[in-house]
């Protein structure tokens, strides 16, 4: 979503409506959505999130943007959603996952972050709303999107 859109939804205190709009936007469009997402690892834990429009945690990330790599829009939203900024390069090993629903396909590459401290963390309390470091065996013993699911036991 863009920048602007998400101010106007925040301001608006809309984000579960846009969230809904959008979920039916999917069903009936059935759209090849790409996205780019970062395993944020510290000491055996990794960072997991929770939003306000999906059940179960994920990890932080987004959408492409046109003409973005799934490497630039990583770094993007990692600033955008926590307030973390990192470079291009601190993001390693890119693993890549195609699912199909009823909702279209989805594309993802989750990229891995090694911290060396417990990065500080701002979550905006609209599109995600909590926050968890929870080690892998922690974490596949509690509800986690799909994706997530399938990268903590390939690659976890």
């Amino acid at each position: 979503m863009g920048k602007r859109l998400k101010r106007l939804v925040a301001w608006l205190r809309l984000y579960w409506l846009a969230a809904s709009l959008y979920g039916i936007y999917l069903l009936l469009s059935r759209p090849h959505n790409h996205g780019a997402l970062v395993a944020i690892w510290h000491r055996g834990r990794l960072l997991l999130v929770q939003t306000s429009y999906r059940h179960g945690l994920g990890l932080p990330g987004g959408g492409l943007e046109r003409g973005e790599t799934a490497r630039q829009a990583a770094v993007r939203e990692l600033a955008e959603e926590l307030g973390l900024r990192v470079s291009a390069e601190e993001l390693l090993d890119p693993w890549q996952i195609t699912e199909t629903s009823a909702r279209g396909k989805n594309s993802v590459t989750i990229f891995t972050l090694q911290a060396a401290r417990e990065p500080a963390i701002r979550l905006d309390g609209l599109e995600l709303v909590a926050s968890h470091w929870l080690t892998t065996g922690a974490a596949l013993g509690r509800p986690l999107v799909s994706h997530v699911r399938t990268y903590l036991i390939e690659r976890g």
